[in-house]
């Protein structure tokens, strides 16, 4: 029985032995949940560790850092939204309501490109897989059945499609995006665990 075949099955009778089904909701197909943390992802993926161990199958993360490569964008990005306030002379409070607005317009430009490339990334690997966002502009996927050599070919795969130009509103936006991966149990046997050496892997390819 393949990993993700038990996955599969092992969902199954839990779903059968909780409480009476509620109708199904309908969600967008490339709707991505979102955790805030490492140790959340591994609460995550806790269930297919369990499988892993289980029946000894492979499994890989695929960790994804994606950054908007304007300059200017990452210029306005970098300035504090909040903080202590700042002695200013008269006439300068309409600079900084500018300033604030042109921060906000940024941040909303960053999100909509985090969510386009999410989208992106999802519609380019399998249904089994799992794509989480982790914090605002990282990305985790869940291999099933993959191990090392299989993730690298993912990453190779996946490199030219997700840096391509995104549409979002009326312009056409660059990411910069960088890869690193671990398979369990060599980087990790819990879910954090790979995916700080996924973080670390793509460190290394940085340098």
């Amino acid at each position: 029985m393949s990993l993700s075949t038990a996955i599969v099955a092992s969902a199954a009778m839990e779903e059968g032995q909780a409480a009476p089904a509620k109708p199904a909701r309908q969600t967008p197909a490339l709707w991505l949940p979102r955790v805030d943390s490492l140790a959340e992802f591994g609460l995550m993926i806790s269930r297919q560790l369990t499988q892993c161990r289980r029946y000894g199958g492979h499994l890989s993360v695929l960790w994804l850092e994606a950054a908007p490569a304007d300059a200017e964008d990452d210029a306005t990005l970098a300035a504090p939204a909040s903080g202590e306030p700042q002695a200013a002379d008269e006439g300068e409070g309409e600079g900084e309501n500018e300033g604030a607005a042109d921060r906000g317009a940024a941040l909303e430009a960053r999100s909509q490109l985090m969510t386009a490339v999410g989208r992106r990334l999802r519609s380019r690997v399998r249904g089994t897989d799992m794509v989480l966002q982790v914090g605002e502009t990282s990305f985790a996927v869940l291999l099933l059945d993959a191990g090392l050599r299989e993730a690298h070919l993912v990453q190779q795969r996946l490199a030219p499609a997700l840096n391509s130009p995104y549409g979002v509103d009326t312009r056409m936006l660059q990411v910069r995006l960088q890869m690193g991966t671990a398979s369990f149990p060599e980087g990790g046997l819990r879910g954090a665990d790979l995916a700080e050496s996924a973080r670390q892997d793509l460190r290394r390819r940085r340098c």
